[in-house]
């Protein structure tokens, strides 16, 4: 990803691709905290990179006040956490502990690994989540069970399955962050509350 050549506010938040990028700021939209700049830092590869250039930004040691960094667990999120502290130390800021903590330095900076609670998965992990139980997920998984009963194996399940509930909506092509802008994601759902909490903690400006 092209890295900012500016840096337009003390709020800094980091994420994995375009998908989190638009739900991020649909998100803090939808939480009325105005003023996150927010970067699709790329592939989980490419952080250790882009990190290391933002901090060297003119303007970032100057202005930054709290610095927030999101990525998908994929299959382990304990080893995703200990990715991006790796990245952080590189890039000589501070390290959180744990997932979701807030480090009070200059800048503060916190962590969140998708989908959470150390659980493998993915921002689609919650986004499932969130129709859990209601009819159109019974026509999912009757979809899907239909599908798996054949010779073929459905990979990134979550994935195809956030999908396969967008098809529902008017606009069936949009991304699941695009949608996110469209209303089509339940943002007052319970399975966001760490994330809700995550940008609270990282909109606060002590």
């Amino acid at each position: 990803m092209g890295l900012a050549t500016r840096i337009e506010s003390e709020i800094q938040l980091l994420v994995e691709g375009n998908d989190q990028r638009n739900f991020f700021e649909a998100f803090s939209e939808h939480l009325s905290l105005p003023g996150i700049q927010i970067h699709n830092f790329g592939g989980v590869d490419e952080l250790r990179g882009y990190l290391a250039a933002l901090v060297n930004v003119p303007g970032f040691r100057d202005t930054v006040r709290s610095l927030g960094i999101v990525r998908d667990a994929e299959r382990n999120g304990a080893s995703a956490f200990e990715s991006v502290r790796s990245s952080l130390r590189n890039a000589g800021l501070p390290m959180p502990s744990n997932p979701g903590e807030r480090v009070e330095s200059s800048p503060a900076v916190s962590a969140l690994i998708l989908p959470g609670r150390g659980r493998a998965g993915m921002l689609e992990t919650l986004l499932c989540e969130t129709f859990e139980g209601s009819p159109i997920d019974g026509c999912v998984n009757t979809f899907f069970g239909c599908v798996e009963a054949l010779p073929h194996s459905v990979e990134r399940s979550d994935k195809a399955r956030a999908r396969a509930y967008l098809t529902t909506k008017p606009a069936p092509h949009l991304s699941v962050g695009v949608a996110a802008k469209r209303g089509y994601w339940d943002l007052d759902d319970s399975a966001f509350s760490h994330v809700r909490d995550f940008l609270h903690r990282l909109w606060r400006i002590a």
